[in-house]
């Protein structure tokens, strides 16, 4: 993405940890992301790194636990469930 560009959607310091048992396991790990307009994005990776937790958190499906997702500028958590719904689609 050029400088100039603004970013139509945008994560900063996205984590997200399971619960397995006793044991915490990390899944995304300070994750940031910046996408312009018209950007085609893959989001590729092993089975288990993370790809589907990480699209459900961009799609407002699923909240991390640190880290922001900004939507055309608009955090995401404080768009109501209907406009987080739009977005999607």
């Amino acid at each position: 993405m050029n400088e100039g560009q603004r970013a139509v959607l945008e994560a900063q310091g996205v984590t997200r940890a399971f619960r397995q048992g006793p044991k915490r396991i990390e899944v995304l790990r300070g994750i940031d992301l910046r996408v312009s307009a018209g950007a085609s994005v893959a989001i590729v990776g092993a089975s288990g790194a993370g790809k589907s937790t990480l699209l459900h958190i961009l799609g407002g499906l699923d909240r991390p636990d640190t880290g922001e997702v900004r939507v055309g500028g608009a955090s995401l958590w404080e768009l109501s469930a209907n406009r987080r719904g739009a977005v999607r689609n």
